[in-house]
């Protein structure tokens, strides 16, 4: 099985969700909820952090093409308990649109509660999650190009890489 991304205009990867590139996972039922960091900067030049920061991906287990993830960035984690451990009114409007982004109707109770438990579930090691990414994670760019060799009766005669 591949790990879950979502693609960009090109058809090529933006972004791994979950499997190798997160720190914890959770599931619950057809949802998952993945801690990792991303540049958020490379899509949002207002966003105020450079580089990868922690979030929190919830995303649909099954990906399809029109699906995305609901991003949490760890520095925006306040908004959505209160002082005194109680939801805010933002968690339940955050909650309906991470239910569009997954797939799912606004309005559909079922997935809005398996958001809202996976959520919570997560939220404690969101805010405890390093703010430095392990240097095991870090991507190392992609080599564009095409390489061709040729084998004869098994044995490679000619490489090229352009």
């Amino acid at each position: 099985m591949s790990t879950p991304t979502l693609l960009g205009p090109r058809g090529t990867p933006m972004v791994e969700l979950g499997g190798e590139r997160a720190w914890r996972q959770f599931t619950k039922g057809d949802m998952i909820a993945s801690l990792q960091w991303l540049d958020l900067q490379a899509v949002d030049p207002n966003f105020p952090e450079a580089g990868a920061v922690p979030c929190m991906c919830v995303f649909h287990a099954h990906r399809r093409v029109e699906t995305g993830a609901h991003v949490i960035p760890q520095r925006f984690a306040y908004l959505y308990g209160a002082r005194e451990g109680k939801p805010t009114p933002y968690f339940f409007s955050s909650v309906m649109n991470a239910c569009e982004t997954a797939g799912f109707d606004r309005n559909d109770k079922a997935a809005q509660h398996r958001i809202m438990d996976l959520v919570l579930d997560a939220m404690p090691d969101l805010i405890l999650m390093p703010g430095e990414q392990p240097s095991a994670l870090e991507l190392k760019a992609r080599r564009q190009g095409i390489e061709a060799t040729v084998t004869i009766n098994g044995r490679k005669a000619h490489e090229e890489r352009i």
